[in-house]
Formats: structure tokens, C-alpha cells, sequence
């Protein structure tokens, strides 16, 4: 669904929705073939466009076929393994394709987070979880500087909470319920783009990061800006680069299928529109040669 853009107003020229355009210019560029029309559904369950066992696309980098943890590392920061010293990962290889949370160690409860080993800047991201049919739903997908996308079992829920399945946490609903129950396969697909970091190591306030998720094969988050991180970990430093990270929050929550697909600086149609953008925008206006139109 593309965002209302009125680039053309008699022989004035003003261009609005810069960052909207380049992300649907980004999400067209990587979903074609695979997501025909994205929109938010009425009816979820009729509307949405699975992709529960989609292959890792030529050029994507597999951190989990249920093979091993070799991508993937114990998590610190803050009260989270604060002092770096978990060495070992203790979670579980299950059913020869899925990692479960484990949050015992040596026969004791130890919290532990996992991290990719390797950092990122703009990407596709598929993920596949499952919740467990009793006990704790409680995860988390962080990204970037430790947004989050919340993990639980929120199923048939009517009135969805800023910690519900799908939700951005403490931060915004997703725009339907598309959460499956207890005990099934379901999919997080990402698109992300990384903040613009300014001269002070800070991220610059027209330079934003930008997401949008599907859940399900539902479009739960359309273009989202992302200047806000009402979370515990806000003070996480902001970077060009981030880790992928998944929460231990006490329930044997599964993952699969995990890939991501980054796109290089230099084949990013995103930071190349932005930059044919803004350079038409330093351009005198008595210069640009643009047709009159019609209102």
C-alpha cells in the first residue's frame, strides 16, 4: 500500500514522505514474488501471506538450520550476563532443526540471552518460533539497539497490550492480532534500516531507524520510524551496525529457520533514493525544470 505522496502542486515543488518512500522502494525491491500486495488485513487469517519454511534467498546468511549455535553467542549488557562471563551456551538442540531456551545451567537457574556473533546495518530478517503447549510463552526478537518485538502468547486476544505478541514493547501495538496458539509454527519477517549516527555518536533526528514486520505473513508494522525506545535498554549504545537477539525470560520458547539478508551500502535502493532525494532538494527551485500539473 503506498503512502499518499503529493510530490506536485502547480510549479512548486515539495517532496513529504522521503523515508516512507525509500522503505516501500526497499520492501518492493526484496519482497517481489514473495509478498504480492502488502496491507493491513481485516481478517488476518484470510489475507496473510505465509512464509513458514521459506528458503534463505541466494546471497543470505543462515544463523540457524538446527545444525549448531556457531553464529551465535551469549548476549551481555546490563543486569544480562553483566559480567560477560558465560562462556558456554546452554540452550537446546531440538527435533534436529530448532534451538529451545534453557534457563539452567550445571543443574542451577542462569539467565542467558544468545546474540549473533556477527553485527548488521540494513537487512531482511526470517525467523520461525514456537511457543510451549503449557508453562511460560515469555520472549523477545531485540534488533537494532535493542528494539523489541515481543514473543507471547496472545492468540484470539481483542484488545492487544504494548506487551502482547507482535507489539513493539512499551512502545507501539502492532496494527492486528495476527499471533497463532500455543503450540504451532509461527513467523517473524523483519525489514530493518539502520539509524543515521551523527558526529556526537548519537542518532540524528532526521536519520531514524525504519522497520516493518510481518507476523504470520501479516503486515503488523508498516514503515515505523523508530525514535523512541521506551524499554529498560535505552541506554544501549546506537550504532550503524547490531546484533540479532533473542530473550530468556523463563519459557522454553523454540526458534527456526533463522536468515537474514543484508543489503550492501552500495546496492541499497533505500540510501540511494534518499540520496537522489536530497539532492534534488539542494537544487535552486529555479532550476529544476518540472512540469505544471493539474491539483
Amino acid at each position: 500500500m503506498l503512502p499518499r505522496c503529493h510530490c506536485f502542486t502547480s510549479k512548486s515543488f515539495t517532496f513529504r514522505p522521503i523515508k516512507q518512500i525509500a522503505t516501500v522502494a526497499f520492501v518492493a525491491s526484496l519482497f517481489v514474488g514473495w509478498f504480492a500486495q502488502a496491507s493491513t488485513p481485516q481478517n488476518p487469517e484470510e489475507d496473510s501471506k505465509p512464509t513458514l519454511g521459506a528458503k534463505a534467498p541466494e546471497g543470505a546468511v543462515v544463523l540457524f538450520d538446527g545444525s549448531s549455535f556457531d553464529a551465535w553467542k551469549p548476549f551481555s549488557f546490563g543486569a544480562v550476563n553483566r559480567n560477560d562471563d558465560q562462556k558456554e551456551i546452554q540452550w537446546k538442540l531440538v527435533d534436529g532443526d530448532a534451538m529451545e531456551i534453557c534457563g539452567q545451567f550445571e543443574g542451577k537457574r542462569r539467565l542467558q540471552w544468545l546474540c549473533t556473533q556477527k553485527k548488521f546495518g540494513d537487512y531482511r530478517l526470517h525467523l520461525e518460533f514456537r511457543l510451549p503447549e503449557e508453562g511460560g510463552t515469555n520472549s523477545g526478537l531485540f534488533f537494532g539497539p535493542l528494539y523489541e518485538l515481543q514473543i507471547l502468547d496472545s492468540a484470539n486476544k481483542k484488545k492487544l497490550a504494548l506487551s502482547d505478541c507482535g507489539s513493539l514493547y512499551r512502545t507501539k501495538l502492532p496494527d492486528s492480532n495476527a499471533a497463532f496458539p500455543r503450540g504451532q509454527w509461527q513467523t517473524y519477517d523483519l525489514i530493518y534500516q539502520h539509524a543515521e549516527i551523527g558526529p556526537h555518536g548519537k542518532m540524528t533526528e532526521s536519520g531514524a531507524a525504519r522497520m516493518s514486520a510481518w507476523l504470520n505473513g501479516v503486515l503488523i508494522h508498516d514503515d515505523v520510524r523508530l525514535s523512541l525506545r521506551r524499554n529498560k535498554y535505552a541506554a544501549y549504545p546506537e550504532e550503524s551496525t547490531s546484533r540479532i537477539v533473542f530473550q530468556d525470560h523463563d519459557s522454553p520458547v523454540q526458534f527456526r529457520n533463522i536468515w537474514i539478508q543484508e543489503t550492501e551500502e552500495e546496492d541499497n535502493p533505500v540510501k540511494q533514493l534518499i540520496k537522489e532525494i536530497g539532492d534534488l532538494q539542494k537544487t535552486p527551485s529555479a532550476e529544476l525544470q518540472l512540469p505544471a500539473t493539474g491539483n
